[in-house]
């Protein structure tokens, strides 16, 4: 073998082995690549993932923040309701002021303790019906009640208010509600 022959094999020989080294140097490249690439789709999924995650959490978030909002719009707006019927209710009291009146008037004095009232206050309209009634206490007259009654004893010792203000101020906490179902009922039918 010459010289000639020698310096080819070995120069064919060396184009083998740098074709098998691309060769192998492709298929690492390759398996790095495809690895990457696994890596890369899962943090991508893990992303995609924490934001649709973060992204559900801001949409509860922001839900149960408009759920409290509307909770108080409302609350707020059964307040004012409330309020309003609470003063309707109050003006209609001088209503129950009817020809039945002195049967009532009559029925309430006498549902007090038997004692020695020393003052009675009453609606401008019942000074002589207290005065018939409670003949050696002092009446006074008191604008603010429409009807019923106001008593004491000498001192204070005893106090009874039995007057429409004050009856429908302890029977308001179970009215309330009663009447705001009719009126929801009256709105629903208007709405239907």
């Amino acid at each position: 073998m010459g010289a000639g022959e020698l310096l080819a094999a070995l120069r064919s020989e060396g184009e083998r082995k740098a074709e098998a080294i691309r060769e192998k140097a492709d298929g690492e490249a390759r398996r790095l690549r495809g690895e990457a690439e696994e890596r890369l789709a899962r943090t991508r999924e893990r992303l995609a993932c924490a934001t649709e995650s973060a992204v559900e959490a801001e949409r509860h978030s922001r839900h149960a923040e408009a759920e409290r909002a509307a909770r108080l719009v409302l609350l707020a707006g059964h307040d004012r309701l409330a309020k309003r019927l609470w003063e309707l209710s109050l003006g209609l009291l001088p209503s129950l002021r009817g020809d039945a009146y002195p049967a009532i008037f009559a029925s309430l004095a006498g549902d007090l303790p038997p004692r020695e009232w020393d003052r009675i206050r009453v609606s401008p309209a019942d000074l002589e019906l207290a005065r018939g009634r409670f003949p050696g206490a002092r009446i006074e007259p008191a604008p603010a009640i429409s009807g019923g009654l106001e008593a004491a004893t000498r001192g204070g010792e005893l106090q009874v208010i039995d007057t429409f203000e004050k009856r429908l101020e302890r029977s308001w906490p179970e009215l309330l509600p009663l009447i705001l179902n009719e009126v929801s009922q009256c709105v629903t039918q208007r709405h239907s």
